[in-house]
């Protein structure tokens, strides 16, 4: 794109976001559009990496810029993507740049400075710089038509979602009713692929329980956590004094 000249529509656009700002606001906040959406928060990630089953990072990903849904950066959870185009002290310092260097939102090849995505399931966030340029994306693609920014450092994680919240009630059953047994997730990379600017991983994940008292171990896999968990709770104090289950090998 070294010959690229923006397009009559897209200098309007840029025109009226960098000049007109106020204006677009104001245009932007009379209508039922997508730019009214309020920003998410990032889930913290790292709470949710033991329950991930793949794992997928690119240097230069494209992604669609209306996905993007939320942001790491605080300051700007709960307001509208349209108000980013007034918040933040670099906000005029950025549309200052997209009027001086348009080709940064319409070129394919890689961010500079970079801009960070990470998808978790279905909902894509901004996860380390790119907050007000991706707001600027946003509004310069809903007024010209585009939807697609290239570039992106990009990193994706399929959680089970599932399995967090059983593990979580699996913990907190064996501490009120067998304080004595541990539960730890445990994960493993079963295959791997990747080259210079990209991986994927996928794991396999182990939940095992661990019997402090009888100095033994049992594993489960998340399939049978399910099973674990009603039988646990079936169990009465009567039962869980004199019996020990032949279906609960852990007690």
């Amino acid at each position: 794109m070294h010959n690229w000249k923006p397009t009559e529509s897209v200098q309007k656009a840029i025109y009226r976001i960098s000049r007109n700002t106020d204006k677009v606001i104001s245009e932007i906040k009379s209508c039922d559009c997508i730019l009214n959406n309020t920003i998410e928060p990032f889930p913290d990630i790292k709470s949710l990496e033991p329950f991930c089953v793949y794992h997928y990072w690119c240097s230069s990903e494209s992604v669609n810029v209306f996905q993007v849904v939320g942001t790491a950066r605080t300051d700007y959870v709960g307001a509208a993507w349209i108000d980013m185009l007034k918040l933040g002290k670099r906000m005029p310092l950025n549309l200052g740049l997209l009027a001086e260097n348009p080709i940064y939102y319409f070129e394919s090849k890689k961010k500079e400075p970079d801009m960070h995505y990470t998808k978790i399931n279905d909902k894509i966030y901004i996860s380390r710089e790119g907050n007000h340029r991706t707001a600027i994306a946003k509004v310069l693609f809903y007024y010209t038509g585009g939807a697609v920014l290239h570039g992106i450092d990009f990193q994706e994680y399929k959680i089970d979602f599932s399995l967090k919240e059983n593990f979580e009630k699996l913990k907190e059953m064996l501490f009120t009713k067998f304080p004595y047994i541990e539960a730890k997730i445990e994960r493993k990379t079963v295959k791997r692929e990747d080259t210079a600017g990209w991986m994927k991983e996928y794991y396999d994940i182990t939940i095992s329980l661990i019997n402090h008292k009888k100095c033994k171990t049992h594993s489960i896999k998340p399939k049978g956590l399910s099973t674990v968990l009603q039988k646990l709770s079936s169990l009465t104090l009567w039962k869980r004094i004199f019996t020990r289950p032949s279906d609960l090998p852990f007690l």
